[in-house]
């Protein structure tokens, strides 16, 4: 018994005691990383229950095939699988009977026309080199004509027809069309709004308001009211959408509605995070957080612990943000949620890249990939692929990252999902901007912050403001650098946002070094040290360490720069951040022979980090690394 039913229909046996596993059950409470797998302790029994036997599927639609697929994929001693496909309209002696045969090339069945449940049953007699059929047949035909004889059974509980399932336009008729005007277009509503068609959710959400208001709907009317909250949310008119939640907000307590209630807070604080309004938005959270009861739903508890994690985030607080999405994780693992544990994932990994810690991150986001490509979920694909993305770039590994980075970028242009458009558009630039396409990195530097203008995103806005600072600093103009640093500071500061607040320090800190202005310099760097020690970013404090480091050389401390260093290439190390380690060692070398006049061991610590620059295919620092190792060897020579 490998799906949903606790009882077996055709001889009325309960079956909530065998094995049984569901659509739920899939994703509950599994070993890490084993999302869709069948579980450790469950395989041999399997695998030894199948050996030799002929598997017959039964009774199983083949539309969703997040549990049988996988399953199916994972067992190996079996020797024939028969597949059982319902056909209403298929009489006794009008049975279908298919072969499957293997194919080669299992690439081409992707883009092939083959319904979905025929793509699996070729592809399951190419893996697995076994026999594999489909019967198509009305099912309960099939069992009281052919599988009685063969058992000597009756099937008594099977001789009468089951009621035949109205088809769908059958439903509609009976449940839709007999509805009122109102609840017609919440359905409507619904469908675009899930789909993304926010100009269609925001139509059809305006005609049921009306009719709501017409028949005296009061559900439907506070439905549709915070409904448009949400569409004006989407579309950034964050004024015009807090005036539909305050409206709903007062019709939902003049209803009693709890649930809907915390929703609406909830609804309300993601408005001011996306404001970059953190202690409102807070303020929001913790009032809908402190309505929860033990009887409120697992999906309304999920909701409020993953909000207050990305707030934390937000707010540069990774120990308490990790800790709530942790609690979220636990929750949805237990009901197995897989949509909602994808974003869990997803949250942690982007927590852990911020902390440096390059493989636990990975590990999540490859199992919210996996999850996001199994539900077909292009939503929440691309905030993964973005994340995967900027993973590879902090590891040093550009193509990949570049690889994922335009798969999400492509993504955003499908959905037309505009704010994770700039958000990619930055990242890539990024990628640019290191690999040395100064070029190319300014043309998406400019897009996103167009883009980031476009929808009022005042964070993007800094990050935009504050990436073009970096192009232009990289050409030499310190000024427009500077400039453009100071309004990325300012922005950062009146929104609130911590976490990239260290690093914009840090980047105008770099323009008075250039000029010369080493106290202030030195300021700007302590200033960006301390916030960063404060969110605990590992990555951030050996950023601004190496800074320190580099400004306290300019002023004659040499014995700083060098414990700065070598603390920095302690952590790098810690974090098994390649390019990091690369980075410490070469200024490590360069400060060894400058300053210290140890040629042996400066050569060393070059000649580390220019190995790891091949390693990482990084032909800017693979030739600045040999220059300066070339450099050191000539002057020696020549003395």
């Amino acid at each position: 018994k490998i799906h949903g039913s606790k009882m077996d229909a055709i001889t009325g046996r309960l079956t909530k005691d065998s094995l049984v596993t569901t659509i739920s059950a899939l994703g509950r409470e599994r070993e890490k990383g084993e999302t869709f797998a069948i579980e450790p302790y469950k395989k041999p029994l399997i695998n030894e229950v199948m050996n030799g036997r002929d598997l017959v599927i039964m009774g199983y639609s083949g539309s969703d095939d997040f549990d049988i697929s996988p399953m199916l994929k994972e067992l190996n001693t079996m020797k024939k699988i028969i597949w059982i496909e319902h056909d209403q309209k298929l009489s006794p002696g009008e049975e279908e009977i298919y072969k499957y045969g293997s194919v080669e090339n299992l690439s081409e069945l992707g883009s092939s026309e083959l319904p979905k449940i025929d793509k699996l049953l070729v592809e399951l007699a190419s893996i697995k080199k076994i026999e594999v059929y489909k019967i198509k047949a009305k099912t309960i035909d099939f069992v009281r004509g052919q599988l009685a004889p063969i058992y000597n059974e009756s099937f008594e509980l099977l001789q009468k027809d089951t009621p035949e399932i109205l088809s769908f336009g059958e439903y509609m008729q009976e449940t839709h069309f007999n509805a009122s005007n109102s609840s017609k277009y919440r359905l409507a509503h619904d469908l675009f709004y899930e789909l993304g068609d926010i100009e269609s959710a925001e139509r059809t959400a305006k005609q049921g308001l009306n009719y709501s208001k017409e028949e005296g709907h009061e559900i439907n009317n506070n439905y549709f009211t915070s409904a448009l909250g949400l569409v004006n949310l989407s579309k950034g008119d964050y004024d015009i959408a807090l005036e539909y939640f305050e409206k709903s907000f007062k019709l939902t307590e003049n209803l009693n509605q709890t649930g809907e209630k915390i929703a609406l807070l909830l609804n309300i604080g993601l408005l001011y995070q996306k404001k970059s309004d953190l202690k409102n938005a807070f303020k929001y959270s913790f009032e809908a957080a402190a309505l929860l009861t033990e009887n409120t739903s697992s999906v309304v508890k999920f909701s409020v612990l993953n909000n207050l994690g990305i707030l934390y985030r937000d707010n540069g607080d990774i120990p308490n943000a990790i800790k709530n999405i942790e609690s979220a994780l636990e929750i949805v693992e237990k009901s197995g949620d897989l949509s909602r544990k994808s974003l869990c994932l997803n949250n942690l990994a982007g927590m852990k890249i911020s902390q440096g810690f390059i493989n636990p991150a990975l590990t999540y986001a490859s199992e919210a990939l996996k999850i996001d490509e199994q539900l077909g979920d292009l939503n929440s694909m691309c905030n993964t692929l973005n994340t995967i993305g900027n993973i590879y770039r902090t590891a040093g590994h550009y193509s990949q990252a570049l690889q994922y980075l335009e798969r999400a970028y492509q993504t955003t242009i499908k959905i037309q999902k505009f704010n994770a458009k700039g958000l990619v558009a930055n990242a890539i630039g990024v990628i640019y901007f290191q690999t040395g396409k100064l070029d190319l990195a300014f043309e998406k530097y400019n897009e996103a912050l167009k883009i980031s203008k476009d929808i009022g995103d005042l964070s993007m806005q800094a990050t935009g403001l504050n990436n073009i600072g970096m192009f232009y600093r990289a050409k030499r103009d310190f000024n427009t650098a500077f400039e453009l640093f100071n309004q990325s500071i300012v922005l950062s500061e009146k929104i609130g946002e911590k976490p990239n607040l260290g690093v914009r320090y840090g980047n105008r800190a770099s323009i008075y070094e250039v000029r010369g202005e080493f106290e202030k310099a030195l300021e700007d760097y302590k200033k960006a040290l301390s916030i960063e020690q404060s969110l605990g970013n590992l990555e951030g404090i050996a950023s601004q360490l190496t800074n320190i480091g580099g400004v306290s050389g300019d002023l004659g401390r040499y014995e700083e720069t060098i414990k700065n260093y070598t603390q920095v290439l302690s952590i790098m190390e810690n974090l098994s951040n390649q390019p990091g380690i690369a980075r410490a060692l070469n200024n490590l070398g360069i400060i060894y022979y400058k300053y210290k006049k140890e040629t042996q061991k400066s050569l060393e610590f070059l000649q580390r980090a220019l190995e790891i620059y091949k390693e990482l295919n990084i032909p800017q620092m693979i030739t600045t690394t040999q220059n300066s190792i070339d450099t050191i060897k000539k002057q020696v020579n020549l003395r």
